[in-house]
């Protein structure tokens, strides 16, 4: 945390090599939030980069009052909010093959792997597609990302009790979807 607060301060005096160690600690687990709630990739791509380039403009007014990855979140939940207010409805379309958690950077699954994690993703992509946003970026940040309810709190501007009853009634409405009993989930 100390060394990452260092580079925090080197990158607020405008040290491009401090922010690219940060963007390298964080840009993994960014992507893997965004992709979950854009229906393409190459979005994906797009908003994970703009989040990181509104991170690097905002930076000299980034005051260390909650970790440096929860504001991440914030920006990419505001960035990804924007986007589908512009889009009202958009096409869940998937770009190539996808395997859910990795950066397109990242060594690729085997064919048939692929194939049904595609299948998979698109599933699970249309069914967080119909839910709020608040309520996607809890189950993103929650079971993807492994966050607690506090930091997700902290992230949605709300009360670990209201996340967990936010994931309740968000987990009930992902099961119906899928059409899957909720305990499933």
């Amino acid at each position: 945390m100390e060394e990452e607060q260092a580079l925090i301060s080197r990158a607020q005096t405008g040290d491009a090599d401090a922010f690219a160690q940060l963007y390298d600690r964080h840009v993994d687990a960014i992507y893997r939030y965004v992709q979950l709630r854009v229906p393409a990739d190459a979005l994906a791509e797009d908003i994970t980069e703009d989040v990181f380039l509104k991170a690097w403009q905002a930076l000299p007014r980034y005051k260390p009052n909650r970790p440096f990855r929860h504001w991440l979140y914030r920006i990419a939940h505001n960035r990804i909010v924007d986007e589908q207010r512009r889009k009202s409805q958009q096409d869940l379309s998937l770009d190539g093959l996808v395997e859910a958690g990795k950066h397109p950077t990242s060594p690729g699954p085997s064919p048939l792997h692929a194939v049904i994690v595609k299948e998979n993703v698109q599933e699970l992509r249309e069914a967080l597609a119909a839910m709020t946003p608040e309520e996607q970026a809890l189950l993103i940040l929650r079971f993807t990302e492994g966050l607690s309810f506090q930091e997700i709190g902290a992230i949605l501007d709300k009360s670990a009790g209201a996340c967990r009853v936010l994931q309740h009634r968000a987990l009930k409405k992902l099961a119906q979807k899928l059409h899957q009993p909720a305990e499933v989930i």
